[in-house]
Order: C-alpha cells, then sequence, then structure tokens
C-alpha cells in the first residue's frame, strides 16, 4: 500500500488536483464537432478557433449561454435562431459528458492511498448545473472547483489558491494534471507540480519520467 504521500520530482506530493474535459473526461467526438462545425457554416478547424476565443468570458460567467452562442456565430458570419441556440447548448454538455472511467479509477486509487483529491475546471454554468446533478462520482472528490460558480477561471491564480485552500494542502505539495499548457504553466508558477497530458497513457509516461512513487493511471 501507498503512503499519505508520494513523491514526484523529489517533493512529497499529498493532493493531485483533475482538470475536466479531456483529462477525467474523453475529448469531444469528432461528429459531433463536424455537425456543429456544418451548423455554423465553417471547417472543424475554424470552429475550435471561434469556440475558445469567445470562452473564457462564458466559463467565467460573465456571458450567458445565449450571448456566447451568438458572439461564436457572429465570428462565423452568420445568425443563430433560438432553436439552435437550444441544440448547440444541449450538445455542447453532451460532447463533454463521456467521463474516462479509467481515470475515475485512478483517482479512487489515489484516495484509498490517503492522497486528496479535487476537480479544478473551467466549465460554464449549463455544464456545471449537469455534471452536479448528474455525476454521482464528484462527491468522491474533496473539492470540486468550477469557474462559473466563483467568477474567474484558469490561468487566474486565484482558481487555483481557491483550490489549495479547500484541499488543505500547500501549492509544493499539490499536483495538477490539465490538457492545456498555459494552464499547468500557471499552476507551476504558484509553485504546485504541473503535468500537461490528455490522456492516462500520456500521465502515465510524463509521471515516469518525473520519478512517481505512487499507483499509476
Amino acid at each position: 500500500m501507498f503512503p499519505a504521500s508520494v513523491h514526484l520530482d523529489g517533493r512529497v506530493i499529498r493532493a493531485v488536483i483533475f482538470d475536466f474535459g479531456e483529462v477525467l473526461s474523453y475529448p469531444p467526438p469528432p461528429a459531433t464537432i463536424a455537425a456543429i462545425s456544418e451548423l455554423l457554416h465553417v471547417t472543424p478547424e475554424k470552429f475550435r478557433e471561434y469556440y475558445y476565443a469567445e470562452r473564457q468570458d462564458y466559463d467565467r460567467g460573465k456571458l450567458t449561454a445565449e450571448q456566447y452562442w451568438q458572439a461564436v456565430a457572429c465570428d462565423a458570419g452568420i445568425e443563430l435562431k433560438p432553436v439552435q441556440i437550444e441544440w448547440l447548448r444541449h450538445t455542447d454538455v453532451a460532447m463533454w459528458s463521456n467521463v474516462n472511467p479509467q481515470m475515475l479509477a485512478w483517482a479512487e486509487q489515489l484516495r484509498s492511498h490517503g492522497m486528496r483529491t479535487a476537480v479544478l475546471s473551467n466549465m460554464h454554468a449549463d455544464m456545471a448545473k449537469s455534471v452536479r446533478a448528474e455525476s454521482a462520482w464528484i462527491r468522491h472528490f474533496d473539492c470540486f472547483v468550477l469557474s462559473a460558480e466563483l467568477g474567474f477561471a484558469k490561468p487566474d491564480p486565484q482558481i487555483f489558491q481557491h483550490c489549495l485552500d479547500c484541499l488543505g494542502v500547500p501549492a509544493c505539495e499539490a499536483m495538477f494534471i490539465d490538457d492545456k499548457q498555459q494552464h499547468t504553466r500557471a499552476a507551476e508558477a504558484l509553485g504546485i507540480a504541473g503535468i500537461c497530458a490528455n490522456s492516462p497513457e500520456t500521465i502515465r509516461e510524463h509521471l515516469q519520467s518525473a520519478g512517481w512513487s505512487g499507483p499509476p493511471p
């Protein structure tokens, strides 16, 4: 059995913080991205560009769903009907809701060895409401930190500090896993160990190269 803390690059780690999208959940299905792109009359590449260009304010709760999707549509050069916005809201939630059971099992294994776990995600209000209502697994995490509920989002240092305070550990004893390098770098600037990866396999590779002494995903 592993102890309540493990080592990574010579430091003691007592808590693991997980991003949600593309870490705890699978990436959106290509068919869904294609369907949204077709609705907006853009390529999948352009859709991703517009999707993330407007995302920060949406994830922080500064834009409503209607405002966000109309902004995306404006970038694409079209206008959306209310029924299309409703479809986009539902589809946006659904495409991020396919949780990776291997990652949840790893989080449970970490907890069984005495480590603390948290989810720290840039998540808009529709997604946050869905996850809290439909995902029983969230109650097993010590902290569930969502940007729309706080009014600030990664890479803002405030959201990392909020998570650390909730976990009750200093930055130097926490590890953060995210699929975006700008987020792991922001965590590292606070003293948190950052792992930039988007699958159990790549996470395992990063951990092994850093001398992780705990259970692998």
